[in-house]
């Protein structure tokens, strides 16, 4: 919510400085054009159109995702301000589940993995055919994998 609330303002910002600060200006513009005339006016938006919005405005400044990764806005010069969607120039990646394949003779977690191909019982089926599952294992098959060698301990199993 909070970021929701400061991409509008960011591009309230942006919008008020390209009109001299007045928001009558704002809400008679007429650069159709600009990345953020169609959200301009919004309160409350989709956190991912404000972000194409702010990212759009950013490659029209910027001229590259070059040069907006490389963009040092965020800096005043002179009289002029930082840019406010400095912040906002590129999206956050959201990070991948870490999958790995389970060690070959491993048996039937290999097997079913394999044969089920679906996301329901947290087993995946990789491009190439091989099974893989989430990187923690489960309580049930970490006791199934100590019961298995009993003098060694259950961490030493963690694989």
């Amino acid at each position: 919510m909070t970021a929701r609330n400061a991409m509008t303002g960011v591009i309230r910002k942006i919008c008020l400085c390209c009109q001299g600060g007045s928001p009558k200006f704002v809400r008679e513009c007429g650069h159709v054009q600009c990345p953020l005339h169609s959200c301009r006016m919004i309160e409350d938006g989709e956190d991912a159109a404000l972000q194409n919005c702010i990212a759009a405005f950013c490659l029209a400044c910027a001229g590259s995702p070059e040069a907006v990764a490389d963009c040092s806005a965020d800096i005043p010069i002179g009289a002029q301000p930082p840019c406010p969607a400095h912040s906002f120039r590129m999206p956050e990646e959201t990070p991948l589940p870490q999958l790995v394949r389970p060690l070959p003779g491993l048996g039937a977690a290999c097997e079913q993995g394999a044969k089920s191909g679906s996301r329901k019982d947290g087993n995946f089926v990789g491009p190439d055919g091989m099974p893989q599952v989430p990187a923690a294992l489960n309580q049930l098959r970490h006791e199934q994998l100590a019961a298995i060698i009993p003098g060694r301990a259950p961490e030493a199993l963690d694989i």
